[in-house]
């Protein structure tokens, strides 16, 4: 697809203009976007806020260009409305959970079930537009259990670094806000093969790795409590 200037760029995509009200999103080594692509597509016929995809050819994805700040931004900005932000990620899954997968989705291990799952729901992934919330990056769609994807977010809030973030508060916070829309029960069995997944599928620092286990140390003692 023909493209024009370079607009944003993550681990591994790119993003370019390509023309009025539309991106080419790329990824950087080639792989296709196509199933992306069909699960977003999928996610939006069923009612779920994603941006409308036009076309897409191999590594490339042309979609709707959205206008607005992701709620990372918006949380970052103004502190005092992080638990909002938290409880809108909740009801985002929420409104997932009633999505059923379509049947060439592959399913998710360790996490049975028939919902079209993101697995990457986080502050960075959803754009505040206009028109509402958009979910974007979709790389990580799986078929499962609803309450796999509360985990994942859950685990992504309280231990993905923000080092922008003011202090401690903003992410104890987010977390909360997410928690309190969230049922917690059933996503904590989930945590475990979730954090495996995670440590799979990026690189993860020391850090980050001692805050996994420090979290997941501390769910185990709340659920035997």
């Amino acid at each position: 697809m023909r493209v024009g200037t370079l607009i944003a760029s993550g681990l591994d995509c790119l993003v370019f203009e390509a023309g009025a009200g539309k991106v080419v999103k790329r990824s950087r080594d080639g792989r296709s976007l196509e199933r992306e692509a069909s699960v977003m597509r999928h996610a939006r016929r069923h009612g779920f806020p994603t941006p409308e995809v036009f076309d897409a050819d191999g590594p490339d994805l042309l979609m709707e260009r959205l206008e607005g700040p992701s709620l990372k931004d918006l949380a970052l900005q103004r502190p005092g409305d992080v638990a909002e932000h938290g409880r809108l990620l909740a009801e985002l899954l929420r409104a997932l959970a009633a999505v059923r997968a379509p049947g060439w989705l592959q399913a998710a291990e360790g996490c049975p079930g028939n919902r079209l799952l993101h697995l990457d729901l986080h502050p960075a992934n959803v754009i505040s537009t206009g028109d509402g919330p958009r979910v974007v990056d979709w790389a990580n769609a799986a078929r499962g259990a609803p309450a796999a994807d509360v985990a994942c977010t859950w685990l992504i809030l309280a231990t993905a670094p923000v080092p922008e973030a003011p202090g401690p508060q903003w992410r104890q916070d987010m977390v909360g806000g997410f928690t309190a829309g969230s049922d917690i029960d059933a996503a904590r069995p989930y945590l475990p093969v979730i954090a495996e997944r995670w440590r799979a599928d990026r690189a993860v620092d020391p850090a980050e790795q001692g805050a996994i286990d420090a979290f997941l140390a501390g769910e185990r003692h709340e659920a035997a409590g």
